[in-house]
């Protein structure tokens, strides 16, 4: 196990600063993806409302972050409205392109603008779900291909602390 990143602060969507240092003491999802994603991302965050629901009560006692890689259209209104159709436990994360940037360099995630017109316009991005113990520490990754039973039962191992 190692810790993949280093603390950040970025704002959340309510505006509100969100420090690193938040996610200490429970177990973590991390996700980088944009709310204007076709496929890949709705078919993630989908993955993990499933796999909120399926912990029930359980799903507040993770930190479950969607990180965008597109903050000209990522919003915090656009991420909350966006997140909110999905689980209320998923927490949106945006900021400026450098805090971002700096973000997905820590945990080595790849996000290119590919050629559109306007706003129209598609990011090729890394496909990760990364999970972090209680200490911030990377335990495993998964991606959509993952069942949501598989992701309860690694969760479930995280949050006993095995």
């Amino acid at each position: 196990m190692s810790v993949i990143g280093r603390p950040f602060v970025l704002t959340d969507a309510d505006g509100k600063a969100f420090d690193f240092k938040e996610l200490q003491g429970k177990p973590s999802l991390i996700y980088f993806g944009f709310t204007h994603c076709p496929d890949i991302c709705p078919t993630t965050l989908f993955l993990l409302a499933q796999v909120l629901k399926k912990l029930g009560p359980g799903a507040s006692q993770i930190n479950t972050l969607f990180i965008t890689v597109d903050p000209d259209r990522d919003t915090p209104e656009q991420l909350k409205t966006s997140l909110a159709t999905y689980d209320p436990h998923l927490r949106g994360l945006t900021g400026d392109p450098a805090q971002l940037a700096s973000v997905r360099d820590f945990y080595s995630i790849d996000a290119e603008i590919l050629p559109g017109t306007g706003k129209n316009y598609n990011i090729d991005h890394t496909d990760t779900v990364f999970v972090l113990d209680r200490d911030g520490r990377l335990r495993t990754s998964f991606d959509l291909h993952a069942s949501s039973d598989e992701v309860v039962a690694l969760l479930e191992t995280v949050m006993q602390g095995r």
